[in-house]
């Protein structure tokens, strides 16, 4: 299944958060959005999801306008991980992952032993199956993010859209979620919008990427493609180290200290 944004523009009163962006994801693809903060990459996301209706242009999924869908047949098949989740309600982890088969069994429908093996094994890939009994408010932000994600992949979504999934995560749990992201979009086949903040783990790990400043797309392409010394440094407003990694031939981005970047406030030239 695809996702599409035609010409999207989203409006904040008078300042526009994304303007005309086009871009597309299909099965099998991670397409990451990259680009500083306040250029328009989590509105971009909550647009895909239909959580943010367009004020120009439009969001297809497989060419059916997004507004034109259903909210249960539209929760059957996206499922978006936010920056932040608030729980109004002291959830136990088993019961939050039980909300994402909600498009599933309808609004009073009880859980079949089928949801439940759904959810079990959602929290078993997402390393969150020991605090299924827990609450919710217990958790650490990381054990948070992570129950989060279970809940997602319980909708057994064909469209997974995460905004900065790895905030709060350690190294392990880092490598543990976006491996299992890739594993999953190559196994069933899903479309997958990743936001990161790390330059090198959206170059390790997405097929495409969108870099997106002031609401523009700036670049897209592959990986090699868009992290280029010129476009970083323009966007991101400071100088950087860009170059291959001489071990595993990826695109590597560092930031430079003031006191070694080639002049104040960036690159040359």
């Amino acid at each position: 299944m695809r996702v599409e944004a035609r010409r999207v523009t989203v409006r904040y009163g008078a300042r526009e958060a994304i303007a005309g962006v086009d871009l597309q994801v299909g099965p099998g693809e991670i397409l990451g959005v990259i680009g500083p903060n306040g250029s328009g990459k989590s509105t971009l996301v909550r647009a895909l999801g239909g959580l943010r209706s367009p004020d120009a242009g439009e969001v297809l999924l497989d060419g059916r306008p997004l507004q034109a869908v259903g909210r249960r047949e539209r929760g059957q098949v996206i499922a978006l991980v936010p920056q932040e989740t608030h729980v109004s309600f002291p959830l136990r982890v088993r019961e939050l992952v039980l909300l994402g088969r909600s498009p599933h069994t309808g609004a009073f429908g009880w859980e079949t032993a089928h949801d439940l093996d759904v959810a079990r094994r959602a929290m078993e890939r997402t390393d969150v199956l020991a605090h299924a009994d827990r609450s919710i408010d217990e958790l650490s932000g990381g054990e948070r993010q992570r129950a989060v994600l279970a809940r997602a992949l319980a909708q057994e979504p064909r469209i997974l859209l995460l905004d900065e999934p790895t905030t709060y995560l350690d190294l392990r749990h880092t490598v543990l979620l976006l491996d299992l992201v890739r594993d999953l979009c190559r196994e069933a086949r899903l479309a997958v919008v990743l936001v990161l903040h790390d330059l090198n783990l959206a170059g390790m790990y997405c097929d495409r990427l969108a870099l997106l400043s002031q609401g523009r797309l700036h670049a897209h392409g592959t990986p090699e493609e868009v992290l280029r010394y010129a476009d970083l440094c323009a966007v991101y407003g400071t100088d950087l180290y860009v170059a291959p990694n001489d071990v595993t031939g990826q695109i590597v981005v560092l930031p430079l200290p003031a006191r070694l970047q080639r002049r104040p406030g960036g690159p040359e030239g």
